[in-house]
């Protein structure tokens, strides 16, 4: 062994660099494969976990997949090489093992293009965009980000200007419904085979799916609005816009009004003053929800409460309890009821309103006199208009 030993430690120093001028081009040469060995550790890192990604989740196997295994090998046979080049002090071909990792590196980097500088830089690089149109898929469509995408390329393909709204898995299949630029239905929607995600443009099945943006309807201050599958009812202000409160499945809640002008979609989001009814689908501790708890909800500050006048608010004449919590100039009232007694744990209902500072007053009175238009269980379910 001892032999062994010596004659490896004599065939070292017979690499060793018999000059100063040798020493001078070893660690010259040294800086480089540094460089290329650092580099070919972080592609690898990276190849690494898209390959873990294409191994755990990736729904098609592509050309990304191909340029990223490509990668993955020449990388770690640069870094193996590289290794065993400086160990024997071959420098020149520690040098040609470090670049190996490079090709395939800059072409995936030209072929994404994600920013200009990129594409100015590695655009040579670059695969033709033909090399990207094929794939091979290995997990079924699952995803509704990736049905959109899939309904948004069908779309395209066949030169329809409308784009994906909403949506829904039936079983083997989805149906994306479509809506134009002003938010109204689509002509078609788009349906996607589950296991090969071919598609197909259908007439919008509107028994199956919203094909659009919900129009919201002007309340004449006398219209009940009743839910009898939620045992909610009630009746809104006169000149609101009211429409269905729905949850991230597209299933009702409840109802809102706002207060804005009733040809803007009910799904478009903003900062209006608001009042509603809903089911409660979040678990809450008092005014603490426990599903979104970074929320500061609180019991009534006694400003709103001198408000209120001292009364105790109901919900559907059933005793609430009733919590708020101010966000800059916005505030936001709320009031929890249960229809449940005793073992029945029953339904839990949320009349709330969302109003300014300058409004509080106002829209207080206004909330005051809607919840006691609100019925919720068996009395919204029996009542007559």
């Amino acid at each position: 062994m001892e032999k062994l030993g010596s004659r490896l430690l004599a065939s070292r120093k017979r690499r060793y660099p018999k000059s100063w001028v040798g020493w001078l081009v070893t660690g010259l040469l040294g800086i480089p494969v540094a460089v290329l060995f650092l580099g070919a550790l972080a592609t690898l890192t990276a190849d690494a976990s898209y390959l873990g990604y294409l191994a755990s989740k990736a729904t098609v196997f592509n050309t990304w997949g191909a340029l990223n295994i490509v990668s993955a090998v020449l990388t770690l046979i640069a870094i193996v090489g590289t290794v065993l080049s400086v160990w024997r002090l071959r420098m020149v071909t520690a040098l040609l093992f470090a670049a190996l990792s490079l090709p395939a590196s800059v072409v995936i980097e030209g072929s994404r293009c994600d920013t200009t500088a990129a594409c100015r830089m590695l655009g040579w690089a670059a695969l033709p965009r033909t090399a990207f149109d094929w794939h091979v898929r290995i997990r079924p469509v699952t995803d509704p980000n990736e049905a959109s995408a899939i309904a948004s390329n069908a779309l395209s393909d066949a030169n329809v200007d409308d784009a994906p709204f909403l949506e829904k898995r039936f079983g083997d299949h989805w149906i994306v419904s479509t809506i134009d630029d002003d938010g109204w239905p689509g002509a078609h929607a788009v349906t996607i085979n589950t296991r090969t995600a071919e598609t197909a443009l259908i007439p919008c099945p509107q028994d199956r799916i919203r094909c659009g943006m919900e129009r919201p309807t002007v309340s004449d201050g006398k219209r009940v609005y009743r839910n009898t599958r939620l045992g909610l009812s009630a009746v809104f202000p006169e000149s609101r816009p009211v429409c269905t409160i729905r949850d991230d499945d597209d299933e009702s809640l409840g109802f809102h009004a706002m207060a804005r002008g009733p040809d803007i979609p009910c799904d478009t989001i903003d900062q209006s003053r608001e009042l509603g009814i809903e089911v409660v689908r979040w678990r809450r501790e008092g005014c603490m929800s426990l599903t979104a708890p970074s929320v500061p909800w609180r019991p009534l500050s006694p400003e709103t409460s001198k408000l209120f006048r001292g009364r105790g608010l109901t919900l559907g004449g059933l005793p609430a309890s009733v919590c708020e919590v101010r966000e800059g100039d916005h505030i936001s009232i709320v009031a929890y009821a249960s229809t449940g007694s005793g073992s029945d744990a029953g339904e839990d209902y949320a009349g709330y309103v969302i109003t300014t500072t300058e409004h509080l007053s106002d829209d207080i009175r206004t909330f005051e006199t809607f919840l006691q238009t609100v019925r919720l269980g068996a009395a919204a379910r029996e009542q007559v208009d």
